[in-house]
């Protein structure tokens, strides 16, 4: 590689987001259809009602695919890392432009006055109040 090109690593990467959306979409589904397979609830002491088992099945089933959505996304990261190629291409130079380096030096800092030339006010420190 001399001075004119740069290497570049192309790959594709799966959006992270997607992936656990998907998840999260395709675990409620699932607890959904879950919640409407019967079951003997002889043993249960709670009573719950089938709107409540279908919404808790749901939400706990899409954690658990929002979870295995990600781990997929990071699996097809790794896959990607290994098929990524690598290309030489030319370097393109955009040189900062002159003229703000030269007008940042021009411009001069303004003038502070001291405390010793502003004009002090009367019962400022440094003045006596006589009375007469």
């Amino acid at each position: 590689m001399n001075d004119d090109t740069i290497d570049v690593s192309v790959r594709r990467s799966p959006k992270y987001s997607a992936f656990i959306i998907l998840g999260v979409i395709l675990g409620m589904i699932a607890g959904g259809i879950l919640s409407f397979l019967p079951v003997d609830t002889a043993g249960v002491e709670i009573e719950v009602t089938q709107a409540s088992a279908t919404w808790m099945l749901m939400v706990f089933v899409g954690t658990i695919g929002g979870f295995l959505g990600a781990v997929a996304a990071l699996i097809l990261d790794r896959i990607s890392l290994r098929r990524a190629r690598t290309y030489t291409v030319p370097a393109a130079h955009d040189p900062a432009p002159e003229a703000a380096d030269t007008e940042a030096a021009e411009v001069e800092a303004p003038e502070v006055e001291t405390a010793a030339e502003q004009p002090s006010e009367p019962g400022r420190a440094g003045e006596t109040d006589v009375r007469e």
